[in-house]
């Protein structure tokens, strides 16, 4: 038998580590005359993935690079501004959902030109923080099922086609604010965020 006290103070691995994808965003906060708004981008038509969908500057975190790492050179290369612009206030509470963490960040962003990288962005606005904190999401269910191939081995598993599969459930968020929906991951962010500002202010 194999000397299992090899695992005495060891460093668990993560089972299905290699199909997790790891990204971040980053909240800027714009203060205005009329108080603090979010900032937000509406993705490029031109993008093969969610062309379209408002979210928060971001993407996959790169190799060697920490998530708040990542975060800061998404916004820099989306929004066209300097890391010096971005005062890093902290960590938003992450997102996770299947094989999708996202760690948020969230930072007060300062002299933003209203420029964008149009290669990705296809517009920016801002929506005054107050909005979250008074308009609660529109708030849908849905069900996930698994999908099998043709050459499934239902015989080999106690109950065949029978068997207790779980059913995955979530909630979708919804905000809509001035004719623009913010729904998903970004909504999920945006009201975590709010709720730990509702939190401060209890």
């Amino acid at each position: 038998m194999s000397d299992i006290s090899i695992f005495r103070n060891r460093i668990p691995a993560v089972i299905g580590e290699h199909s997790v994808h790891h990204s971040a965003v980053m909240i800027p906060v714009l203060e205005t005359p009329e108080g603090p708004h979010l900032l937000l981008e509406v993705r490029s038509e031109k993008l093969e993935h969610q062309p379209g969908d408002i979210c928060f500057p971001g993407g996959g975190i790169e190799e060697g690079e920490t998530p708040e790492e990542a975060a800061l050179r998404e916004l820099t290369e989306e929004l066209l501004v300097s890391p010096a612009q971005a005062e890093i206030i902290g960590p938003a509470d992450v997102f996770a959902a299947g094989t999708r963490f996202v760690y948020p960040f969230v930072c007060i962003l300062k002299g933003y030109d209203h420029r964008f990288n149009e290669a990705e962005v296809a517009d920016v606005f801002t929506v005054p923080l107050s909005f979250f904190a008074e308009n609660a999401p529109a708030i849908y269910k849905v069900e996930y099922r698994p999908v099998f191939g043709e050459d499934f081995p239902f015989e080999k598993i106690h109950g065949g086609r029978q068997y207790g599969w779980r059913v995955q459930e979530d909630n979708i968020l919804f905000y809509e604010y001035e004719g623009r929906v913010i729904w998903g991951m970004t909504a999920k962010i945006v009201n975590a965020f709010a709720a730990v500002l509702e939190d401060c202010l209890l």
